[in-house]
């Protein structure tokens, strides 16, 4: 896996969910792709279900304003932070966390996908050094 196929991924995945880009976002994954939303929570086979997962995110998160960290490439792995402020009527929140996933070589479309965060009830600013120079928008 190159280096900008990787990056083209990560930078993917933060514009089409802060832009609430739904087939945008589901393009970014092979038609049998595996996301696992978070370990408790629920995991997701398919484009087909992938979309319908980040329509619903919408109605939950609200209006986005994403920031995605400087990738970790490993082979056909790449390793991302991201650090979302959502904003619904009379609720602000903070989504920060972290992701893995597995691109397919060819198409540099993820085929396996995974991720941890941590929600916080408030806006809150990345910390000094977040992201190891991130590739804000």
């Amino acid at each position: 896996m190159d280096r900008e196929r990787a990056i083209a991924f990560v930078e993917g995945y933060g514009r089409t969910w802060q832009e609430w880009d739904f087939e945008g976002f589901a393009d970014l994954f092979t038609d049998d792709a595996v996301y696992v939303e978070h370990p408790t929570d629920e995991t997701v086979v398919g484009r087909e279900q992938i979309l319908d997962y980040i329509r619903r995110e919408q109605v939950a998160e609200g209006a986005a304003s994403v920031r995605m960290g400087r990738p970790i490439v490993e082979g056909d792995c790449v390793v991302g932070e991201f650090w979302t402020k959502m904003t619904k009527p009379g609720e602000r929140g903070t989504l920060v966390g972290c992701f893995i996933a597995q691109l397919d070589r060819k198409t540099g479309r993820c085929a396996h996908f995974r991720q941890y965060w941590h929600d916080v009830p408030r806006h809150v600013d990345p910390y000094a050094g977040w992201g190891a120079n991130s590739l804000d928008h």
